[in-house]
């Protein structure tokens, strides 16, 4: 497995305390010179991140690419790396927070199966127990456990592809060629630091872009640090209500306590009444590669 840096820069003692947890939990972990680096905010300049990455993408060795850190930057690869991605084998990618940019083009673009989980730099050296049954389970082919989530917003039941990831940084992407169409998706959406008017502004963005209106079904994270619990709710449901699907809140992968990790782009049942998420499919097959998105109806 390889780790890269595609966007903010990272203390190494941090990132070399996540590469050994990973290899504890018996991967082949190898991590880009580049990943140290430092060009002002960000791990190296845009075009030697985008080199870092690319090198990976193309190297048949490598089944998986795992992500250093959150922050911001990706984006800005996006133009330099685009062939890559298209001419390249699906790798395993796993990241959240602005990697959700890399991951959404992948898997909402080209059709890959990526991965929402956890960085190397900032969160494998705390998992927990289950989340690193989660990360183990999903990487390795196994149809994760049902997922426990905490509020209902609308009752309801709905299945389709699972799609998503920080919610600034898709809608950083509206208006973009790298923008994802969400049409028939069931959509998950999570973020930090974000006051409620900011998540009602970023939601009626969506929806005056005619996103939400043709989700199948839409799960929220748990939004930690986004306000008062109440507002918070509040404002999800005043923003969702009308879409006709069901919607429900609290699933515990990314800026949050909980890291279980997701594959997006697999089919998967939301029932909101009864505050669930399983995933159908596995996102991975029994040699460690990417399902052929060919495969999944």
């Amino acid at each position: 497995m390889a780790v890269v840096a595609p966007g903010s820069a990272t203390d190494r003692r941090r990132i070399e305390r996540g590469a050994k947890a990973l290899a504890g939990l018996g991967y082949d972990v190898r991590v880009s010179r580049q990943a140290f680096a430092r060009s002002g905010d960000f791990a190296g300049s845009d075009r030697e991140r985008a080199a870092a990455l690319r090198k990976v993408l193309h190297d048949p060795a490598t089944r998986a690419i795992f992500f250093t850190r959150g922050g911001f930057g990706a984006a800005r690869l996006l133009p330099l790396l685009e062939r890559d991605f298209v001419a390249a084998d699906p790798k395993i990618l796993v990241g959240y927070s602005d990697a959700t940019a890399l991951l959404a083009f992948a898997s909402g673009k080209l059709g890959w199966v990526t991965f929402h989980g956890p960085m190397v730099g900032t969160d494998l050296v705390l998992l927990r127990a289950g989340d690193r049954k989660s990360l183990l389970d999903t990487l390795g082919g196994e149809i994760p456990a049902p997922l426990r989530l905490t509020a209902t917003i609308r009752r309801g039941v709905a299945e389709g592809r699972l799609l998503g990831g920080c919610l600034s940084i898709l809608v950083s992407l509206i208006g973009t060629p790298y923008a994802v169409d969400l049409a028939d998706r069931i959509l998950f959406l999570e973020d930090v630091n974000e006051e409620p008017y900011r998540l009602d502004r970023m939601l009626t963005q969506l929806r005056l872009g005619g996103s939400l209106g043709k989700l199948r079904g839409l799960v929220f994270g748990e939004m930690a640090n986004c306000g008062a619990r109440r507002r918070l709710l509040d404002v999800l449901e005043e923003r969702t209500a009308d879409l006709g699907i069901p919607v429900a809140y609290g699933l515990p992968s990314g800026h949050c306590r909980g890291k279980r990790t997701l594959p997006l782009g697999v089919r998967v049942r939301l029932d909101a009444t009864r505050r669930v998420l399983q995933v159908l499919e596995p996102g991975v097959d029994r040699d460690s590669r990417v399902t052929n998105p060919a495969k999944l109806s």
